[in-house]
């Protein structure tokens, strides 16, 4: 399956970004309606989170680059056929995301 990274800025600091996506991605959210088999595997102490569904597998790691901001790098694997989407799944990822930070 391919994949394709991106890093998205976040207004926030690393602790903070990482409890805002963790409540994001426990909850009801968007990524659920397209796939509601997705479940997420949090790793608290390093800011991380595996997602798993269906369709497809991601990884966001939240790293800190000052006291007031922070970097979450995504990593997300798709078959083949979602790959020619790549940039609607982006873009769709990115506006749930700076919808919460």
């Amino acid at each position: 399956m391919p994949k394709f990274k991106f890093d998205l800025q976040a207004p926030l600091d690393s602790a903070t970004a990482y409890n805002k996506i963790k409540t994001l991605l426990s909850g009801e959210n968007d990524f659920k309606k397209f796939d509601p088999k997705v479940s997420c595997n949090f790793d608290d102490p390093s800011k991380k989170c595996n997602i798993q569904g269906s369709q497809f597998k991601a990884n966001l790691a939240i790293q800190p680059q000052d006291s007031n901001s922070s970097k979450i790098a995504i990593e997300v694997e798709v078959p083949l056929a979602l790959s020619l989407f790549k940039g609607k799944i982006q873009e769709a990822i990115e506006k749930n995301l700076k919808r919460i930070l």
